[in-house]
């Protein structure tokens, strides 16, 4: 099973102030410092001596009933410093920024009616529509509805993502 062999080395977590964390692989990706407010998801390699490095980041800001998703990121670094073996478990199960994203939607499905993406980049779009965002008719945002509920709200959801712009 991929998820306890994953187990062994990746470690996943929502971290309260993770910007610190984070700020050294966001600034060399973005060339700015991450937000400092939100929900900071991060994923962690443990390597053979058991220290931590950051292999993935990502950002979600509260916006009332929806969370704005993005700054995500991985570290090649990290990625070719892991052994094959593990290199092959986190494929199969997807990916880094895969089961990072996997684990914020879970954890943010119990905080927010929707969550947002806003995404230029074609292979992120791709790994965001494998964990179950959706394109929506306006270049870039995509949405994940994690719950039932009406078309009509669904809509409205999406026109406030929409009204923000890029985030």
């Amino acid at each position: 099973m991929v998820e306890s062999r994953i187990d062994t080395f990746l470690h996943v977590s929502q971290v309260d102030n993770g910007s610190a964390l984070a700020a050294p692989l966001f600034q060399r990706k973005f060339g700015a410092a991450p937000p400092t407010q939100g929900h900071h998801f991060l994923a962690f390699h443990r390597d053979a001596e058991g220290l931590l490095r950051v292999l993935g980041y990502t950002h979600f800001t509260p916006f009332g009933d929806i969370m704005l998703g993005g700054g995500a990121c991985t570290d090649e670094r990290v990625l070719r410093r892991m052994s094959a073996p593990e290199r092959s478990v986190l494929a199969e199960a997807g990916g880094a920024y895969f089961v990072l994203l996997r684990y914020a939607m879970g954890w943010l499905s119990e905080r927010c009616d929707a969550m947002f993406g806003y995404c230029g980049d074609i292979r992120a779009e791709a790994v965001d529509i494998r964990a179950g965002f959706e394109k929506t008719s306006h270049p870039h945002l995509l949405v994940h509805f994690h719950k039932p509920m009406h078309e009509v709200l669904q809509r409205a959801l999406i026109a406030k993502a929409a009204a923000i712009g890029p985030f």
